[in-house]
């Protein structure tokens, strides 16, 4: 069967034009179908399905690697093809805005540092601290959040609507080391807005997300830049970093003055929700808005002031996609998993206020 395709792509050769683009380039594949990715042939089920039935297909030629076709593989449902009734999928502004980070991303300058628990500087350029007006110009700084936009970041709601009513008013960024207490002109933003999930509700642990707007854009650089947002809602089965400046210590109010971080991996629902039974603040027990992470040894684990954090994914890029937000926990380096937002669920929510056109 191959043997047969490739000797109708040789064919083609003369009749298609040929747009010199390399494998993973964007293109479109025809005048009737917008977007598509340059794919090998053998690659490309709707090139595959075309080629089958009509001895041809009418996409559009990138070019050869050898003797194989490069084609134009439109966008659509399964991998790049689609059955012939589906209809295309347009691409999710989240994915959209992907391409834009991942396009500006700076590497940078230093190494980071490998099965240590210390970031180092560039590492996580999406992480930011959130800080609370102590009056006289200092600030205390409590919680976490991630750089998702040069204007947004994405924390966690109960980081907003505190105890004391008091939400946070500036946000550090691009930095390890978290630094004084007083305003810094090169790393803190003042917070133009804060915006609450709508069905978030002190009584309960549930839509534990929220966004802050910044009073002017951040300047992206190797050490400051937004995260990807996952997209998927299945759970990620590679281990996943844990980041942040809260506490060190179980039985001591000690935090850390540089950035941490931890690997932790998924923990089932079912399995997370036993240890989360009769919460007054979980009448539902574990929904499926929230996924559970944490350490087998019972280790690492986020802790107080690392709330609004990420819960962050190394893609095969090297770069993290943003897949949950530090919520709530039992404890402190316990074997009792922590609970994150999923993001993946508030996708519609995020999008409509950060890249509302």
């Amino acid at each position: 069967m191959w043997l047969m395709v490739n000797n109708i792509i040789l064919c083609l050769l003369i009749t298609n034009s040929i747009i010199a683009e390399n494998v993973g380039d964007e293109c479109t594949p025809s005048s009737s179908t917008g977007d598509g990715t340059c794919t090998l042939v053998s690659d490309c089920p709707a090139a595959i399905r075309a080629i089958k039935n009509k001895r041809f297909h009418e996409f559009q030629r990138c070019g050869f690697d050898g003797f194989q076709e490069i084609v134009c593989c439109p966008l659509t449902t399964d991998k790049f093809g689609a059955t012939e009734t589906s209809p295309k999928v347009a691409q999710r502004i989240t994915d959209r805005e992907c391409k834009t980070i991942l396009a500006g991303t700076i590497p940078p300058l230093d190494l980071h540092i490998l099965g240590g628990e210390e970031a180092s500087l560039g590492e996580f350029p999406h992480m930011v601290a959130l800080g609370f007006d102590n009056g006289g110009g200092e600030y205390r700084f409590d919680c976490g959040g991630s750089l998702i936009s040069n204007y947004y970041v994405l924390t966690a709601a109960h980081c907003i609507d505190t105890a004391d009513r008091e939400p946070p008013s500036v946000v550090r960024a691009g930095v390890v080391n978290i630094g004084g207490p007083a305003w810094d002109d090169e790393t803190d933003y003042r917070v133009a807005e804060t915006i609450l999930h709508p069905n978030y509700t002190r009584r309960e642990k549930y839509h534990d997300v929220a966004l802050l707007r910044l009073d002017r854009p951040v300047q992206f650089s190797s050490t400051l830049n937004a995260v990807c947002l996952f997209s998927s809602n299945e759970n990620p089965t590679s281990k996943l970093t844990i980041t942040g400046w809260g506490r060190t210590s179980n039985t001591r109010d000690i935090k850390s003055s540089k950035l941490l971080k931890a690997d932790v991996v998924v923990v089932p629902s079912d399995k997370c929700g036993e240890s989360y039974t009769n919460w007054r603040k979980l009448p539902h027990g574990i929904s499926q808005e929230m996924m559970c992470a944490g350490d087998p040894k019972g280790v690492r684990d986020t802790c107080q002031g690392d709330s609004g954090g990420p819960l962050q994914l190394m893609e095969k890029d090297g770069l993290y996609r943003l897949v949950g937000v530090t919520s709530f926990g039992r404890g402190c380096g316990s074997y009792v998993p922590g609970v994150y937002t999923r993001v993946s669920n508030y996708l519609g929510w995020i999008e409509s206020i950060v890249w509302p056109n």
